[in-house]
């Protein structure tokens, strides 16, 4: 299927503006941080989301779950409670995480080449050939 013209699609403007068919935006839901969420309805899209970040105070990333919606990989947009649980759920992962990390065994390195980040050169050895079938010179 090609495109329009430049022409068809100012008629095509043209009559969406007779009939009073505009895009709009309908909000679906606001977050915790004050984030408005909104679909936008009657567009040449399958589906078009977007957000309105509070128009005071900080700004803030939405959570993940509304960055899913956001990108159309999530159908239906999160639930108050499920942003709660998967919370719950992280500051646990962290807790385990950070209890783990104490009882690891901390390895401390000493000694030559402990802190050596610089490039080295090949070593040489003298049982071995560098290029095969030259002999150096003694």
């Amino acid at each position: 299927m090609s495109r329009q013209g430049a022409w068809g699609r100012v008629a095509s403007n043209l009559w969406k503006y007779v009939r009073g068919d505009f895009s709009k935006k309908n909000y679906v839901a606001e977050d915790g941080s004050g984030n408005r969420f909104y679909e936008i309805s009657n567009s040449r899209q399958n589906v078009s989301r977007g957000f309105d970040p509070p128009s005071s105070g900080a700004q803030q990333e939405p959570d993940l779950e509304w960055q899913a919606w956001l990108r159309g990989t999530r159908r239906f947009p999160p639930s108050d409670r499920e942003i709660a649980i998967n919370r719950m759920k992280q500051q646990a992962q962290l807790a385990q995480d950070s209890n783990t990390e104490k009882r690891a065994p901390q390895v401390q390195s000493e000694g030559k080449g402990a802190g050596d980040h610089k490039p080295q050169k090949f070593p040489k050895y003298k049982d071995l050939e560098v290029t095969p079938g030259y002999q150096e010179k003694k």
